[in-house]
This record gives structure tokens, C-alpha cells and sequence, in this order.
């Protein structure tokens, strides 16, 4: 199949994705600092899985990774790490905007029902220089983006092409009422999280017993529920500390911190270090 053929066949005639930028973590960073939960809301993420090994977790699930694996976080999906969870990878992430598989919202490469880890098996060597290339190449955006563009456009199909090959035959675990009753309080803190939250107001809004939400929230994600919105508040924080200018101050503004002093605590707590020597340790990384 030519590439041509394959593009009118799985996307969108109208649109072709775009690359929008390439991380590297690597071991010594991976082991000391987490990357809390977060999401992107206009690109999706190939993360890739260069060297050694961990956890993540996407949509609230985790998984285990290892050398060779490619996670797929759809725009719009909660991915990244547990702080409690040890590790030790080197990692490349690719971010890609503008993608319209057919039969597929925008900016996702799998439905929900999908595991979104593939193993690259006898491929490994190769992609996993695709991701290093497309890292290198990008720091001259300006001379050689459509270079990294058609690099991430490739990775992006052979990731598809890899995803369709994979038995899709596996039986899905029905939801209980429990988990039905989880999801929904996750969806609720995932819109909120950003306001002054208590699990009082958590509880009266969506009419559950406040213990009984406890419990339930935690069964099924191992994380008390005002410890997610914290672990969500920081991994944002994360994010936008590496991929913008944008002021501690106003950083913890947006999040709803009640002061830069609470996002510094809270920050130091979970990721090791304060925002400020995080966002320098990133910036260092990429030199």
C-alpha cells in the first residue's frame, strides 16, 4: 500500500497532522521526578519507551513499560506517572496536533476500549531511533520542521499499522456499579479541579455520601480523591512549567493554588524539588 492510498483510506483528506514538538527524560531525571497526571487538550502524545523501565498510567489505568514500548495518550487523556512508583527510563514523548483517523474524535490514534501500550518487538531498534532523530532534529524547527514532520507523520501510521495488526479479540471487563460510580466523580474532578474543591462540595454536587465516594474513588483508583486533584494540579504544573513562559505566579493562579508558597509545598512534595529549579532542570535537560 502506498502512502497516498493509506492517507485517503484512515484520515481525513482535509487535514494533515502536524508535529508539534519532541521531550526527552532521561534516566537520571526519570528516577528522581516523576510526571504527575496531565493532558493535552490539542495534540495527542507517542510516548516511547527507549531504555528501562516502569509504570504509567493513562486514563487512570496503569501499566507496566518497558524498553521498546510506545503509550498512546489521546488528546484529552490523563496520562503520566505515580511519585510512589519507582523507575528508571530514558524516554522520548512526540506530540502531534491536527490528526483525524476515520471513525476516531480528533487528536486520538486508539478508541477507549484499546490498551494504549504496543510493544515495537523486532522494530524496537528502529523506532526507537525515529524518536531520538525527530528529538534531535527539532531543535532547528526552523530549517528542518518539515523534516521532523514527515518523521512524526511515519510514526504516527506505523503506530496505527501496528495497532490494527494486534488482536483486538480481548473480552472487556464489564464496569460495575462501583466503578460506573468512580468514573463519574473522576469526571467531576477532572472538570473542577482547577476551583476550590473540599470533598463536602464534591459530595453535595453529586449527591453522594461523602465516605461512601471515599471508598469508592479509591477502590477503584488507589488514590484518595483530594490527593487526585492535587497529583492533577501538579502534573498541569509540570506541563506547563517545561512548555511555557508562563510565571510560577500565574501557574499557581490557574490551578488554583491558594498562593505561589502552596504551590512550592505541594510541588517539592510530590515532585522533589520547587517549580523553579523543576522548570530549570527541564530546560537543562533539552541542552
Amino acid at each position: 500500500m502506498n502512502s497516498a492510498h493509506f492517507l485517503s483510506t484512515h484520515l481525513h483528506s482535509d487535514k494533515i497532522p502536524q508535529f508539534c514538538g519532541s521531550h526527552l527524560i532521561t534516566e537520571e531525571h526519570s528516577c528522581k521526578h516523576a510526571v504527575l497526571p496531565h493532558t493535552h487538550e490539542n495534540f495527542l502524545e507517542l510516548y516511547y519507551v527507549y531504555s528501562g523501565e516502569g509504570r504509567y498510567m493513562v486514563n487512570n489505568r496503569f501499566y507496566d513499560v518497558k524498553a521498546g514500548d510506545i503509550v498512546i495518550c489521546n488528546a484529552g487523556v490523563l496520562h503520566g506517572e505515580d511519585p510512589n512508583e519507582s523507575r528508571r527510563s530514558k524516554s522520548y514523548s512526540v506530540a502531534i496536533s491536527n490528526v483525524s483517523f476515520l471513525g476516531l474524535p480528533e487528536n486520538q490514534l486508539c478508541d477507549a476500549e484499546t490498551e494504549p501500550v504496543l510493544s515495537c518487538g523486532m522494530l524496537t531498534p528502529q523506532i526507537g531511533e525515529i524518536f531520538h532523530l525527530i528529538y534531535l532534529l527539532s531543535y532547528d524547527k526552523k530549517n528542518l520542521y518539515e523534516t521532523c514532520n514527515s518523521l512524526a507523520l511515519s510514526l504516527l501510521l506505523l503506530t496505527y499499522e501496528m495497532l490494527l495488526s494486534r488482536s483486538r479479540h480481548a473480552a472487556i471487563r464489564p464496569r460495575s456499579s462501583a466503578s460506573a460510580t468512580a468514573d463519574r466523580i473522576q469526571q467531576y474532578l477532572d472538570s473542577h479541579y482547577r476551583e476550590p474543591i473540599t470533598l463536602t462540595i464534591v459530595s453535595k454536587s453529586l449527591h453522594i455520601n461523602p465516605y461512601y465516594l471515599s471508598h469508592v474513588f479509591k477502590n477503584e483508583f488507589d488514590v484518595p480523591p483530594m490527593q487526585y486533584v492535587m497529583k492533577r494540579r501538579i502534573g498541569e504544573a509540570q506541563t506547563l512549567l517545561a512548555d511555557s513562559s508562563a510565571s510560577i505566579g500565574d501557574i499557581a493562579d490557574y490551578l488554583g493554588f491558594s498562593s505561589i508558597c502552596h504551590l512550592n509545598t505541594m510541588f517539592n512534595k510530590y515532585v522533589g524539588m520547587p517549580p523553579g529549579k523543576y522548570r530549570q532542570s527541564r530546560k537543562t535537560m533539552q541542552e
